[in-house]
């Protein structure tokens, strides 16, 4: 005669079997979320501390390419317009240091390009905005000295004419609305995107190494 207890065993080990699968499984789950987790929070981490070098690298970009020092060498490449007088080559030739140390900067503006990519995928689109105020500086700083080169001093010296002159100064050389007592508008963008970088990635790299601000 058969064991009547056979097919209840079986089943209570298939049962048992299936849970040890399931808690197995779950466990597996479980571990994977906290694993993706810390590879997010790893990842928040690593761009944060990018932006903030970042940040604090463009100071020291800006204050080189702001100038108001520039020496000859600097643009002893500039070609000369036919008959140009000395004088109006080396006037020229202050803002096409400009333009050259822009130029020789190229690689920090390309790889601010590409963290603010980065940011944006990390901490949403709003973000984006920030990194365009330090391109926006750059161009600034940049059509200006482009203008100046052209043509140190207006043809039409208008006080409108006068005025426009006046400003593609102030943005090319970062001492220059101080001088005129009107705020600066390169470089309050500048402290915006500094401020901005600061207030979203400091307490994110704070908060990882037990920090207090």
């Amino acid at each position: 005669m058969n064991d009547p207890w056979a097919f209840g065993w079986t089943q209570v080990l298939t049962i048992a079997g299936l849970l040890v699968t399931v808690i197995i499984a779950v466990g597996g789950f479980r571990t994977f979320g906290r694993w993706k987790k810390e590879k997010i929070e790893e990842k928040r981490i690593e761009v944060a501390i990018d932006a903030l070098a970042l940040m604090y690298e463009s100071r020291f970009i800006f204050d080189n390419i702001r100038s108001g020092f520039s020496f000859q060498g600097e643009w002893d490449d500039m070609p000369r317009r036919p008959g140009e007088s000395n004088d109006m080559w080396n006037r020229r030739g202050s803002f096409y240091a400009i333009l050259k140390r822009i130029e020789a900067h190229r690689e920090f503006f390309e790889r601010a390009w590409k963290l603010q990519v980065r940011c944006a995928a990390i901490f949403g689109p709003k973000v984006e905005e920030t990194f365009l105020l330090l391109q926006k500086s750059r161009r600034e700083v940049e059509v200006s000295a482009g203008m100046l080169m052209r043509d140190p001093e207006p043809e039409h010296r208008s006080a409108d004419n006068l005025r426009t002159w006046e400003s593609f100064r102030e943005d090319v050389w970062a001492l220059e609305a101080q001088v005129n007592g009107r705020p600066d508008r390169v470089g309050s963008k500048l402290t915006d995107f500094r401020s901005q970088i600061e207030q979203l990635c400091r307490p994110i790299v704070d908060h990882e190494f037990g920090r207090n601000r």
